[in-house]
């Protein structure tokens, strides 16, 4: 198992109007220090700015590699005409070919409803074109909560149905509920599983330790058998605001989450990870 660092770990403003508090060259060097080498980039951390050959030089200096781009491209058809859709999806598909990045990651539906069949469906034709324009990249559906995910099996169904060798799903539990639910959701989305989210929370949604929260990550591991990819998302000392944020300490208990999955998984972490 390849474990990836996401950016947006070491990102405090992430869920504010500010978004980035650091520019990603400023953290490039010391996640380095820490010992990762594959990296899933949140999208803002790549600047408004298609690209940026700064960043570029960066991440080749370090000994970096962008594997995932963790954007927040939106195909509800209720939040953009198809024009606007083509617009962001140019940028998208430039961005890929200048980083380099092998996977994308996106939400399916953000807000959407699934019982909305007319919208599923012009959901499904937009991953269907985005797909064909991405032909070479992995489309990741991350398994988020207030998406489609909320239904597995249809999410499941619409993978299905459009059958692409490039499409599957990115798991990371979608119910911040009892063990049982959370492992139905991994039993009916097995099939279509090819990355994993690492993070865990208890059941206020607070985060936590890998080790002590709700999602019974040995379990889930163990469920999906096969070995794939994942990413370490969150760690908890990284949710605070931006003036308290000790990016020593969270690279710190990023390694220390990345070492409690090699026990689980009883293995070593490949050359690609930490």
């Amino acid at each position: 198992m390849n474990i990836l660092l996401h950016t947006i770990a070491l990102e405090p403003a992430r869920w504010t109007p500010q978004r980035v508090s650091r520019p990603l060259v400023e953290l490039l060097p010391q996640i380095a220090e820490a010992g990762f080498r594959g990296l899933e980039i949140f999208e803002p951390h790549l600047t408004s700015e298609t690209v940026s050959q700064d960043i570029r030089e960066s991440l080749v200096c370090h000994g970096l590699a962008p594997v995932i781009l963790s954007s927040y491209l939106n195909l509800n058809p209720s939040v953009s005409s198809d024009s606007e859709l083509l617009e962001k999806l140019d940028q998208i598909v430039r961005r890929i070919a200048f980083y380099g990045f092998q996977k994308l990651r996106l939400f399916p539906g953000p807000g959407m409803d699934a019982a909305d069949a007319g919208a599923v469906a012009v959901f499904q034709g937009r991953l269907q074109g985005l797909a064909g324009r991405l032909p070479q990249t992995q489309i990741l559906l991350e398994t988020h909560d207030d998406s489609l995910a909320e239904d597995p099996a249809l999410l499941v169904r619409l993978v299905e149905e459009l059958a692409l060798p490039n499409l599957g799903l990115l798991f990371q539990p979608t119910f911040f509920q009892p063990r049982e639910r959370i492992l139905e959701q991994v039993r009916i989305e097995k099939p279509h599983i090819r990355h994993i989210h690492f993070q865990n929370r208890m059941p206020d949604r607070s985060f936590v330790s890998l080790r002590a929260g709700i999602f019974p990550w040995p379990e889930i591991l163990g469920e999906l058998g096969k070995p794939m990819d994942a990413t370490l998302e969150f760690v908890p000392s990284g949710i605070c605001a931006a003036e308290r944020f000790d990016l020593a300490a969270s690279l710190k208990q990023a390694r220390e989450e990345v070492e409690y999955v090699r026990g689980i998984l009883g293995r070593p972490a490949s050359s690609s990870s930490i």
